[in-house]
């Protein structure tokens, strides 16, 4: 647990020393192209982007800490055979509310905090990478990426599209895991 921890954080690191990197290679010379929305909807300039950026890392990384050291899976205390109505047991403690997921906060707050730690992380490390590539790309003028820049329009709603993508497949992989933990115990102890 303590390797995979140190990995992830690590890897985290470098994927956001890598954003910064290839972010700094232009934004000196022209910040208005610029797509953070801490630069676009407040001005923050070079210095509030880092402090602000090593702020929301720590937050990620406490997340994820969180996740790897202090969330335990409560055992449920009924067997659920839909994927479905055991995320809603565990999120709202009653089946047929998966729904809720999308748009309402989960009253199980110990939950979710763990699946936010443990997703954050990931979904960031896959927006970090894609950005540098995009900045990259975009700096060294690579003809390829030009000709997907030409055929997409704005490759920054492909890029937070797969952002987004991301947290979902992760989420998911998680909640399948844990459904699948809880079906083993529940099927280790009615034999």
């Amino acid at each position: 647990m303590k390797t995979k921890f140190y990995f992830i954080s690590l890897l985290f690191i470098f994927s956001r020393c890598c954003d910064f990197y290839s972010t700094g290679l232009w934004f000196f010379d022209q910040p208005t192209g610029e797509q953070n929305l801490l630069y676009r909807l407040f001005g923050l300039g070079w210095t509030g982007l880092v402090f602000s950026n090593i702020l929301i890392s720590i937050l990620i990384i406490y997340g994820f800490y969180h996740y790897n050291f202090r969330y335990i899976r409560e055992r449920l205390s009924t067997h659920y055979e839909k994927f479905t109505d055991y995320i809603s047991a565990r999120y709202y403690n009653a089946p047929g509310h998966f729904l809720k997921v999308f748009y309402k906060t989960p009253t199980n707050k110990q939950a979710m905090k763990g699946h936010f730690g443990y997703s954050l992380i990931r979904m960031a490390i896959v927006g970090s990478f894609l950005a540098t590539i995009h900045n990259l790309c975009q700096f060294y003028n690579v003809p390829q990426y030009n000709a997907f820049r030409e055929m997409v329009g704005r490759p920054l709603y492909v890029i937070y599209g797969l952002v987004v993508c991301s947290w979902f497949y992760f989420q998911y992989r998680l909640w399948r895991h844990e459904f699948m933990a809880a079906r083993k115990e529940f099927e280790k102890d009615s034999e």
